[in-house]
């Protein structure tokens, strides 16, 4: 067995032993860095969730009004194209991105893992596109609208798909995104109101209580309101 192997190995039972041992409110995210060369990344990932990921997990939950389901989610660090991975293999983020994208790549790809909730999606619109209807307020709920405002121009050069996606997210205006996503959440089960899509303003004058938000499955709502942060 080689080193880097070993290490890798190594960490993955460390990890392992830390998720089936260690009681936290907010799931685990278990970094884990494809050889030695990116001990480094898998560390500064390792770092934002500490110093975020109750924050990241509330403002995902708060602007979908769904649970965050997952209690584990492994993330393997490797210099390849970040992706969500499946229900049975782990998200990988790439290494190299500096420490602001690193962060927002985080987030971006466990959003994704977020969204598996809905079986049902609405025509014509397609992952990203989803995504977006929230992602950005997610952003400007743990970093502030500047790192949004970057986050949004950043991704919206890596390909046509992501600047038309953004484009249109950004076209839409925050009612006309409330909307769809309510209607999303009820494509898929999910009843009452959601006013989470909403920018602060927005939510000031149309929020005066609490929703009667509820999962089709009789778990308990989560609803923050926006305009009381």
């Amino acid at each position: 067995m080689t080193n880097d192997r070993k290490i890798v190995l190594s960490l993955l039972l460390t990890a392992t032993w830390l998720a089936a041992t260690t009681g936290r409110a907010q799931p685990d995210v278990l970094f884990i860095p494809a050889s030695r060369g990116e001990l480094y990344a898998a560390d500064t990932y390792r770092s934002i969730w500490n110093d975020y990921g109750d924050r990241i997990v509330a403002a995902l939950e708060s602007r979908t009004c769904m649970p965050f389901a997952e209690p584990v989610v492994w993330a393997r660090v490797a210099e390849a194209v970040s992706n969500s991975g499946g229900p049975n293999h782990p998200m990988r983020l790439r290494a190299s991105y500096d420490r602001e994208v690193k962060a927002s790549t985080l987030v971006h790809e466990l959003g994704h893992r977020h969204l598996w909730h809905f079986s049902e999606r609405l025509p014509g619109v397609n992952t990203h596109m989803t995504l977006y209807l929230i992602l950005d307020r997610v952003w400007a709920d743990v970093w502030g609208d500047a790192f949004a405002a970057r986050r949004i121009e950043g991704e919206s050069v890596w390909d046509d798909e992501y600047e038309n996606a953004w484009a249109w997210a950004q076209s839409l205006g925050v009612d006309r995104r409330t909307a769809l996503w309510n209607r999303l959440l009820r494509l898929n089960g999910f009843d009452g109101y959601c006013y989470g899509p909403l920018d602060e303003r927005t939510a000031a004058r149309q929020v005066t209580s609490e929703p009667d938000l509820r999962l089709s499955d009789a778990r308990s709502a989560i609803w923050r309101a926006t305009a009381t942060r």
